[in-house]
């Protein structure tokens, strides 16, 4: 039996080396998402969760600085040896994609948003870009750095690192939609946090 077992993953790896040998040349265009695309086991669940009760908090997001050394990368390609042979560069910008992003979440957790950063006298929130990067090999390595800052009546109250990382699965083929899926899951763990923090940092007296 163990020489059975031992003949399946053998094969099993032969397999995903060939897949990902042959899927590994071509740049990778993938559009960036948000929030992360449901699974359609999770999906019942999240339509039948409450939406959270209003805040009474106007919240105005700044501009959000692309602050990466390469701002037109956000991923790689690999063969089955592990060799970097393609870029993965989205469509769509990171900035907008990140600030966006955050306009979701907060809106989710029941405030009032809205763009621009001008809320004079009231919360603002902006932030930097520090990394924005997708690696794959067998599987997805999503991982998304942010410094996020607020502000309440001109004084800030937090200026913190986030991070989060997230994965779409293995890396059968290394698909446009898998690389913005890891991206999309690793941003929703940095703005998570964040929106925690800054829920406990607006309701301090």
């Amino acid at each position: 039996m163990s020489v059975i077992i031992r003949g399946l993953r053998s094969t099993t790896t032969l397999v995903a080396l060939l897949l990902l040998a042959g899927c590994a040349f071509g740049t990778r265009q993938p559009t960036l998402i948000y929030p992360p695309a449901a699974e359609s086991s999770t999906v019942p669940a999240a339509q039948a969760a409450a939406k959270p009760a209003p805040k009474n908090v106007q919240i105005a997001i700044g501009p959000f600085t692309d602050q990466r050394t390469d701002k037109k990368v956000v991923g790689t390609v690999r063969n089955g040896f592990g060799m970097r042979t393609a870029d993965v560069i989205p469509t769509n910008s990171v900035p907008d994609w990140v600030t966006q992003a955050m306009k979701t979440e907060l809106e989710l957790s029941g405030y009032t948003v809205t763009a621009g950063g001008a809320n004079a006298g009231g919360t603002v929130v902006s932030g930097e870009i520090l990394n924005v990067f997708c690696d794959m090999y067998f599987s997805y390595t999503g991982q998304i750095s942010l410094l996020a800052r607020v502000s309440n009546g001109g004084k800030e109250v937090l200026n913190k690192h986030y991070s989060g990382e997230g994965s779409a699965g293995i890396a059968w083929g290394g698909t446009e939609q898998s690389y913005a899926q890891s991206l999309a899951l690793a941003l929703a763990v940095a703005l998570k946090q964040f929106v925690a923090e800054l829920d406990k940092s607006l309701a301090a007296p």
